[in-house]
């Protein structure tokens, strides 16, 4: 029996999502090889909560836990953990350097792909389209006309590091811009600027277990609002989460083949979801999720129903690619 450490929670406003996804997969552990503890880390610390809600300190040292009755060492660590310090890598730097496994992907990848920007360049070296986007800093000077003329109107402002679209704003006019980019900062110190794409968002969840790639059935989102905003996400009666995706066979095998490549060529592990706009034409990369929610009802688990998986195999398989 092995003794997994569900991480939960964060420092970011994706906290909530992460506890209510942590309760999922200790609920689905298969009972005949794992022990389960949810572990939180926030801003007053890290530690472990029992059934009586008596609070028992982490030891960072070594990521043990003491009990009244035993100290426990974990086997394996499965990172829920959505936004800093989770998605980000700095956590799995640590468990890197302390030896223990955990699920996703290294740490050097994890802080790529936080990084929306940086990321976009990596994957557009791979020749897949990007939407065009500017990079501006909290400590530097920019210019709203020169960023109207890189990425025109309308244009979504956003956090580079973060997630569930918290700070994002669309913007249609000028005046706007401004007021746009100072509520992504107070979510980051970095920002990024993307053109706006009119078309349909496609997302594809997918991982290697066992040394074969499975890619979930495609997931169209459709947003009952202007567009897929941290309320829409979360909130069922204000968008449609289609699988599979309404979409014909030939679009599909492309979206599926564009994630597949860059998920080997990344270096991706584990369970991620890579998320598309589909123009009239082309389509687009947005980002890649590689901790995505894990709740029920979040969108990765509904794919691996649909592709035949149950709850606990889907957890189970996450876990067994732990190395």
């Amino acid at each position: 029996m092995e003794n997994i450490a569900i991480i939960s929670g964060g420092f970011s406003g994706e906290s909530v999502i992460s506890v209510q996804s942590a309760k999922y997969v200790a609920s689905n552990l298969d009972p005949t090889k794992y022990r389960g503890f949810v572990i939180q880390i926030d801003k007053t610390g890290w530690y472990f909560l029992d059934e009586n809600q008596q609070r028992f300190e982490i030891d960072r040292n070594d990521f043990s836990l003491n009990l009244n009755t035993e100290t426990i060492n974990f086997q394996r660590v499965f990172n829920i953990i959505h936004g800093d310090p989770g998605e980000n890598g700095k956590l799995t730097a640590y468990f890197e350097m302390m030896g223990i496994p955990s699920t996703s992907c290294d740490s050097g990848l994890l802080g790529l792909t936080f990084n929306k920007y940086y990321c976009n360049q990596v994957v557009k070296s791979y020749g897949v389209n990007t939407a065009a986007n500017v990079l501006i800093l909290k400590s530097a000077k920019y210019s709203v006309e020169e960023i109207i003329e890189n990425v025109g109107l309308p244009c979504f402002v956003k956090p580079n590091s973060g997630g569930s679209s918290i700070g994002m704003s669309k913007v249609k006019t000028e005046e706007d811009l401004i007021p746009a980019i100072n509520l992504a900062f107070e979510q980051d110190n970095q920002v990024m600027i993307e053109t706006f794409i009119k078309g349909r968002e496609i997302t594809c969840g997918l991982m290697i277990s066992a040394g074969i790639m499975h890619v979930l059935p495609l997931c169209e989102v459709v947003s009952k609002k202007e567009y897929f905003d941290f309320e829409a996400k979360y909130n069922p009666e204000l968008a449609d989460e289609l699988i599979p995706a309404p979409i014909d066979s030939e679009l599909e095998t492309v979206i599926k083949s564009i994630s597949s490549y860059l998920y080997r060529s990344l270096g991706c592990n584990g369970v991620v979801r890579m998320d598309y706009i589909i123009g009239e034409e082309t389509i687009h990369f947005l980002e890649i999720n590689t901790i995505p929610g894990m709740s029920s009802a979040s969108i990765v688990p509904q794919m691996a129903r649909a592709y035949g998986w149950t709850n606990q195999e889907l957890i189970s398989r996450v876990l067994e690619e732990v190395n």
